[in-house]
């Protein structure tokens, strides 16, 4: 077989196969998977860090009560 017959079979070859089901030949980017997980991993740190800041104000707030009761005794 020459070259050249090769080449037009492979060429055949592939013209005829088309995929099942086109839509799952598209795949995103990587850079949107990445994008999303590091959205949600930020939603939750920001989350924690809201939710800590409010415990320590708090904290805080409670020893200031404590100390001006304290003062005032």
């Amino acid at each position: 077989m020459s070259i050249k017959k090769w080449l037009r079979q492979m060429s055949d070859e592939k013209k005829e196969k088309k995929p099942l089901h086109p839509e799952t030949n598209f795949l995103p980017p990587l850079k949107m998977f990445l994008a999303f997980f590091n959205k949600e991993s930020r939603q939750k740190k920001k989350k924690q860090n809201s939710e800590k800041q409010e415990d320590s104000d708090e904290k805080k707030v409670e020893k200031l009560i404590e100390k001006l009761s304290e003062k005032d005794k």
